[in-house]
């Protein structure tokens, strides 16, 4: 998939948005881990997400019970499709992002019976929306301690990139940065106070524009076409 016609063929997917997912019974981080083992990917991809797993479920980003419903779910795949998925996981994985997100999004989209080409197509395009939007909210001084990791700085750009995300799954157009940017200020301002600190989305807030958007999906989609 390329460019604008890879929005196209993911736009059917934009009810995996909606709802609320159901995981099944708790799991912890070894049971999650040996569900890895058990997929038929090779060794060598299992190796390569394993670190990657197993960091993000230590460090709070991934809860175990989400990532345990999704490998799952990966193992009625072919061997092909289960090494593409741990193939378009292991980038997020060790991208230090909050993931349970992105793996609910996963899961609701096999769970529609949706083939896991077009999943994958959401997974990397929500990827890539928050790569650059790391990068833009960095580049206009809009992210707390710029160069360093912290856990309202990333549930920050988190939100951006899935409102923006939610917009483009949806069908909506990439030019369209008008309503993009009504999305991303109703869903800033319903976290204001409540999940994240006023004096961090204050700023973006007021910098939120058609133009900074229009920066941040061209970026995303250059990204998609390399």
């Amino acid at each position: 998939m390329r460019g604008l016609g890879a929005l196209a063929l993911i736009a059917a997917l934009g009810l995996c948005a909606l709802g609320q997912v159901q995981y099944g019974p708790s799991a912890t981080p070894a049971q999650v881990l040996e569900l890895l083992e058990a997929l038929a990917a090779s060794p060598a991809m299992k190796w390569q997400t394993r670190g990657g797993l197993a960091a993000a479920m230590e460090d709070g980003r991934l809860t175990p019970q989400v990532a345990y419903a999704l490998f799952l779910k990966l193992q009625g795949l072919s061997p092909g499709d289960q090494e593409a998925a741990l193939q378009v996981l292991i980038e997020p994985l060790q991208g230090g992002y909050p993931l349970d997100r992105l793996f609910n999004e996963a899961l609701k989209g096999l769970r529609l019976s949706r083939p896991w080409p077009e999943v994958e197509g959401v997974i990397r395009l929500r990827v890539r929306l928050l790569k650059a939007t790391g990068q833009v909210l960095e580049r206009y001084g809009l992210l707390p301690q710029p160069g360093m990791r912290t856990d309202n700085g990333e549930r920050l750009v988190l939100e951006v990139a899935w409102a923006v995300g939610d917009h483009l799954v949806a069908g909506g157009s990439p030019a369209d940065t008008g309503g993009m940017s009504s999305l991303v200020k109703t869903r800033l301002a319903r976290l204001r106070e409540r999940v994240l600190p006023a004096w961090l989305v204050d700023p973006l807030l007021q910098a939120i524009s058609p133009a900074l958007l229009s920066e941040l999906v061209g970026l995303a989609l250059d990204q998609e076409r390399r």
